[in-house]
């Protein structure tokens, strides 16, 4: 990791190259109770979490203590397992935080044949800044108005550490830490919450190849919750989903943009 810096938007990051393979999608997807053909040779978006996360790190932005606020991922054309990914991405803005500053970065992705695939954008709280009040957070409303439930995701404790094996955070695995943290048990990662949005999608909306699809992460999913996916349509499409924890509040939001 390089020595860490101090963060300015218009930076941009070193761009990287990465190759997702068949594979280590299969093995994230049965962590997530999700069939491994569901995407045959197609990367799930959710899978470009970690690559990205490690621009960040390769970047010299200090991750130890950050959280991960939101996500949107915007797909332009599949991209292919077992094939090289190249990703660039940039700093938009930093926006204050009382617990240090909101990182606010995009990110795009490209195939072999140089076009581009994926655009992301993403916002996560980072402990560097002057540590002052926020402004305003945009979040989605979080009623159940007009919901439906789609389906029961029972999260297993062995599958949770698994899943987050590479991360190196003993939050998702260590009792004692997650407790030391202040959470009654180790927390899930945020992206076993967007693969069970992409699943959605591909089940109840054709699997298109292209969609919109952001994501906010409001509260921690623990290792052995049991999860209500409950989704809002509009013109006989989902547009809005909710994924509920044990307490029935929502640990996180999905708002879908559009689907071609």
């Amino acid at each position: 990791m390089k020595a860490q810096i101090d963060p300015e938007p218009g930076l941009e990051f070193s761009p990287q190259a990465f190759i997702i393979s068949s594979d280590e999608q299969k093995a994230k997807l049965e962590c997530c109770d999700i069939n491994s053909t569901s995407y045959d040779n197609v990367v799930d978006v959710a899978m470009l979490g970690l690559p990205t996360l490690q621009v960040l790190i390769d970047s010299g932005i200090p991750i130890l203590g950050a959280v991960h606020l939101s996500q949107r991922f915007r797909q332009l054309r599949p991209l292919r397992l077992d094939e090289t990914i190249r990703v660039s991405g940039k700093i938009t803005a930093i926006k204050p935080h009382p617990r240090g500053s909101i990182l606010c970065c995009e990110f795009k992705y490209e195939n072999d044949e140089d076009k581009i695939c994926v655009e992301a954008t993403r916002s996560g709280i980072i402990p560097l800044g002057d540590k002052k009040p926020s402004n305003s957070i945009f979040r989605p409303k979080e009623d159940l108005d007009g919901c439906i439930k789609i389906c029961k995701k029972t999260l297993e404790p062995s599958k949770v550490v698994e899943f987050s094996k590479e991360a190196g955070n003993l939050i998702h695995s260590d009792p004692r830490v997650a407790q030391k943290h202040g959470f009654r048990a180790p927390i899930a990662a945020g992206l076993m919450g967007v693969h069970f949005y992409r699943e959605i999608i591909a089940k109840y909306m054709g699997n298109p190849e292209c969609f919109d699809m952001e994501i906010w992460f409001r509260r921690p999913m623990f290792w052995d919750d049991t999860l209500l996916l409950w989704a809002k349509k509009k013109n006989g499409n989902i547009h809005a989903m909710h994924l509920l924890g044990n307490d029935n509040k929502p640990t996180s939001n999905c708002l879908i943009h559009s689907v071609n």
